[in-house]
């Protein structure tokens, strides 16, 4: 299907969702818009405590801050010990209200925080996990460059590098026991860990209730 951009890239001063629309475009019936819908809804839908949910609106970068943002994460996956693992993951982040700036300028060394596995970017497959790090009623979409993925048992929030050899790190939500090993894991907590901040890029900011 045909689709069609509302573009506010040349006005400052556009508020457009409450913040400065420089450099964005909001997607209005496109097909990426469909498919991207389609996918947080069934998502969302399968956990019983989300009957439904919907998408009120989607932010992208225009082209010309997309193709910036591309090369600089390009550069960086080139150098990975696999370059062509990249993965679209949701952000675990930006409950501090970092979530439109990161969409308009990628993401910064300031976006790195402190978890259980270590100082990085936390992403994850899936929305919901996505949505308790989140600002409310807001989801980010990205790329992220995986590379090789250490699975890391182990929590150690001092961590701030993958292991020797691999370019991050697999974690998961796992029953813990006495000495902070983590054991059962469960498929749809698992978390990726990157150390870098060019090692993702933003693709989506969606906006929705439930």
């Amino acid at each position: 299907s045909s689709g069609i951009n509302a573009e506010y890239g040349g006005h400052k001063d556009s508020l457009v969702n409450g913040h400065d629309m420089e450099n964005v475009v909001i997607m209005i019936g496109e097909e990426e818009f469909i498919d991207l819908e389609d996918e947080i809804r069934s998502a969302i839908c399968a956990v019983p405590s989300y009957k439904s949910i919907r998408i009120t609106s989607i932010e992208k970068q225009n082209a010309e801050r997309s193709a910036v943002l591309r090369n600089v994460y390009k550069a960086r996956c080139n150098a990975l010990r696999d370059p062509n693992m990249t993965m679209k993951l949701y952000y675990c982040g930006g409950k501090g209200g970092t979530l439109h700036r990161v969409l308009k300028e990628g993401f910064q060394a300031k976006d790195m925080v402190v978890g259980d596995f270590g100082v990085g970017m936390y992403f994850t497959q899936n929305p919901v996990r996505a949505m308790q790090y989140s600002e409310p009623g807001l989801l980010l979409q990205c790329e992220v460059g995986i590379g090789m993925a250490e699975s890391v048992l182990k929590m150690d929030q001092t961590r701030n590098r993958p292991p020797v050899g691999f370019d991050s790190i697999l974690t998961g939500e796992r029953d813990v026991d006495h000495i902070g090993i983590y054991s059962h894991q469960r498929h749809n907590e698992l978390q990726y860990l990157v150390f870098d901040s060019n090692q993702a890029v933003p693709l989506y900011l969606i906006y929705f209730t439930v």
